[in-house]
């Protein structure tokens, strides 16, 4: 892809994302995160400030942060079909990225 297509694409998925009600959000925070690819750009999850387990105290520092594949799963795929419904082609890349292209100007 073009620099000037990953540029409007960038623009575009911003856009999308921010009429979807999400933010881009800064490197090291939680949220959705976007990272350039050669072939459009990879768009993830990172969820930090889940609540605890239940039954795990707030204080209880030796319990390790939760494994949410089914949350992240069940994000991505709502995060997916809203994408595509804003026009773009979307491939998965595992339950923890999305790459999303650019429909109008990629050819298979």
């Amino acid at each position: 892809m073009s620099d000037q297509g990953a540029e409007v694409l960038l623009v575009r998925l911003r856009r999308a994302l921010t009429e979807l009600g999400f933010e881009e959000i800064a490197t090291g925070a939680e949220g959705v995160h976007l990272i350039e690819h050669a072939r459009g750009v990879m768009i993830g999850w990172m969820p930090r400030d889940i609540t605890t387990p239940y039954g795990h105290g707030p204080h209880d520092n030796t319990t390790p942060e939760p494994d949410l594949p089914g949350l992240r799963r069940a994000f991505g795929l709502a995060l997916a079909a809203a994408l595509r419904g804003a026009g773009f082609t979307i491939e998965t890349r595992d339950d923890k990225w999305l790459l999303v292209l650019d429909s109008t100007t990629d050819k298979p």
